[in-house]
């Protein structure tokens, strides 16, 4: 009993830590968001960074380069680590594909944290493109989107993580429809198990974020969710100008 209670004030504690980052006194009020999380179960939706994991060949994997380590002339380990932004679970500025957009520091702070409706579908096969109906479907079952909602879709696609060809070969998106729906809806985020919304050409991505959905790539264990609704907390560094950021979201939900 005391190892739960300290779990849930430590919970409680993270949360009071990110809340206290966004700019509005009243966060946890105006998103509603429960502080006790006694009774909850916690399900880490980011994959774990690694310097092997799956991306896109033209992108940089992370790169880990210490240049102190604990010795003689050292008290300290400390380490350089480079990489693109655009790798593993991270967040799209919208900026990463209209130059006149806001970057990374622009987002608001808040964005991951909040209510979330945690779709999961059957696909046909990895490369299918869900359709607005799909989503239509789900919300005539389990009702109907919120403004203000994250939107997390499963498809199962995270299961093939470590086969990195089948990952990056073949995987479900989102159609143009199913895009501009989630914009009238008013989500807050989207967020998939692959590596993008879209296949070669960027439809879906220029959408959402003009429309001030943000999007999420390489989510995982949303199988894991045993609801059709959870709660989210996420955060991410507060960078200067860049089009993404690496994203570290958990779903809390009974």
């Amino acid at each position: 009993m005391m190892k739960k209670t300290m779990k849930a004030l430590a919970l409680a504690a993270l949360l009071g830590l990110a809340l206290m980052a966004a700019p509005k006194a009243q966060a946890a009020e105006a998103k509603d968001v429960p502080i006790d999380f006694t009774g909850y179960t916690m399900v880490d939706i980011a994959h774990l960074v690694t310097p092997d994991m799956p991306c896109d060949p033209s992108l940089q994997l992370p790169r880990q380069e210490f240049f102190s380590l604990i010795g003689p002339d050292s008290d300290y380990n400390l380490e350089v680590l480079s990489y693109c932004v655009h790798t593993g679970t991270h967040m799209d500025a919208p900026f990463h594909v209209n130059s006149e957009h806001g970057t990374v520091e622009t987002i608001d702070p808040e964005v991951l944290i909040g209510r979330a409706c945690v779709i999961k579908l059957e696909i046909p096969s990895e490369d299918y493109v869900i359709p607005v109906e799909d989503i239509k479907a789900w919300e005539e079952e389990h009702g109907p989107i919120e403004e203000g909602d994250g939107v997390l879709i499963h498809t199962g696609h995270d299961a093939l993580w470590d086969d990195h060809d089948a990952y990056l070969n073949a995987y479900p998106t989102l159609s143009e429809e199913l895009a501009q729906y989630l914009v009238e809806k008013k989500a807050s985020y989207v967020a998939v198990e692959a590596i993008s919304p879209d296949q070669a050409i960027p439809v879906c991505h220029r959408i959402l974020l003009a429309g001030g959905v943000e999007i999420v790539e390489n989510i995982c264990n949303l199988g894991e969710i045993e609801a059709d609704r959870c709660w989210t907390v996420g955060t991410f560094a507060n960078t200067q100008g860049d089009s993404g950021v690496w994203v570290r979201i958990l779903a809390y939900y009974k």
